[in-house]
This record gives structure tokens, C-alpha cells and sequence, in this order.
């Protein structure tokens, strides 16, 4: 029995050191897609194809969920541009999609949309909530 779990400790670490023993980060798949000239590149692809992906990163509290949600639907629907918070975790890429993006998206529908289309959609939920 000693002598198989010894086999497999031996297994399992030449096994993790040959892995790490190629890895070059130009080499890597991954690396390349998560450079920020690929993010760059990305955003402004989506946004010639009509895709406006606005996210934003952090903890973020709502105090009322059910009107953040009205608020990030009616930015969607009469604008088409998708807010998101996407997490804690921000990569060089979606660092450099998001600023790419923004700006984007503020030259286009100007640079009060967020703040013009939250008050928009403020006014109609209260509306409807009468």
C-alpha cells in the first residue's frame, strides 16, 4: 500500500512540474485574450456591431432592487445599452473594454445618458407605481 501511494505521489508531482515547466505567457491562450488591447479591440468591435455592454465593477448595494432593475431594463430597451455590475474581480481586459466602451457610448448618446435615462426611468416607475 505504501508503495502505491508513493507511486501516485510521485505521479502527481511530476505531473504539476511539467505543466509549469512550458508555461510562457506569450505562448498561453489565455494570456493572449485578456491583454487590454484585446479588450480595447473588443469594445470597439461590439460597438460598431451595435453592442453597447456597459459594466461596471465592485460591491454595490441597492437599496430598492426592484427599481435598479426597472432602471437597467428601460436603459436596455430604449437605448440599447446593457449595465451590469459584473463582480469584484476586473481584468486587464475588461478594465480596458469597459473605459473603451464608455466612452463609446458617452460620445455617442452624449455624456449625461446615464444620468438623463436613470431620471427617464425614475419618473415612469413612479408613475406607474401611482
Amino acid at each position: 500500500m505504501k508503495k502505491i501511494i508513493y507511486i501516485l505521489f510521485l505521479l502527481s508531482i511530476s505531473f504539476v512540474f511539467s505543466q509549469n515547466e512550458n508555461f510562457n505567457k506569450s505562448d498561453s491562450i489565455v494570456w493572449r485574450k485578456v491583454t487590454c488591447e484585446n479588450g480595447t479591440e473588443q469594445a470597439k468591435n461590439d460597438f460598431k456591431n451595435g453592442i453597447y455592454n456597459c459594466f461596471s465593477y465592485g460591491l454595490i448595494f441597492e437599496s430598492n432592487p426592484e427599481l435598479s432593475f426597472y432602471i437597467r431594463d428601460y436603459i436596455k430597451n430604449k437605448y440599447g445599452i446593457l449595465t451590469k455590475n459584473k463582480g469584484c474581480v476586473i481584468t486587464e481586459f475588461s478594465q480596458c473594454y469597459s473605459k473603451t466602451m464608455n466612452d463609446l457610448v458617452l460620445n455617442k448618446f452624449g455624456k449625461d445618458i446615464f444620468e438623463k435615462s436613470k431620471k427617464e426611468a425614475e419618473d415612469l416607475y413612479y408613475k406607474d407605481k401611482k
